[in-house]
């Protein structure tokens, strides 16, 4: 799936996502936040906060928005309240998404959805993999890395059929031509 179908997928508009880190993991949210952009999400970090906001009643309309809430556990952020409650709000409402870049685990309560490891693959890998999860919350389906939906080879014209086709359809007549002919004999 191409990063656009990813963050389309279904729809015309692009989906938006909320990330909740502790500010201690600014440069690993920041690369994140621009992958997914870049990948064509809409994505919303506290780094949009400026001067003069009420961040909480900001945050909070932004995860209310949000179709999906990003969490990146981290050592940090699995003791930040702000995180805890970010999370939280994503696991109620059915759309969390955790990720984390190093061995820590996620905190109790939040153990029971998997999570994506942001160490274990390339840029490109992660993305698709945070869009498999937005598609799953979604309801969309969704096709596994690495597997490739079956597809129906179509023959070009000119080209020869296999040579049991033309077998398979002459058994097929007899069969039919035998049960008439037994029908008949009978009748």
């Amino acid at each position: 799936m191409a990063s656009n179908d990813i963050a389309s997928a279904g729809r015309k508009a692009p989906v938006r996502l909320f990330i909740s880190y502790a500010r201690e993991d600014r440069d690993v949210v920041e690369r994140l936040a621009h992958a997914l952009e870049k990948a064509g999400f809409i994505v919303w970090w506290d780094a949009a906060l400026e001067g003069g906001h009420h961040f909480a009643a900001e945050i909070e309309r932004e995860l209310n928005a949000a179709e999906a809430v990003i969490v990146l556990w981290s050592a940090v952020s699995v003791k930040s309240n702000w995180v805890l409650d970010e999370a939280m709000h994503g696991r109620d409402r059915g759309c969390l998404i955790p990720v984390r870049f190093d061995d820590t685990p996620p905190p109790l309560g939040f153990r029971q959805i998997q999570t994506i490891d942001l160490n274990e693959g390339d840029e490109a890998q992660e993305i698709e993999a945070i869009g498999r999860a937005v598609a799953r919350i979604r309801g969309l389906p969704v096709q596994e890395p690495g597997v490739h939906p079956r597809s129906t080879p179509t023959r070009r014209r000119g080209e020869q059929r296999p040579a049991w086709v033309p077998l398979a359809w002459a058994l097929f007549g007899m069969v039919w031509a035998l049960i008439f002919w037994g029908m008949a004999r009978n009748g």
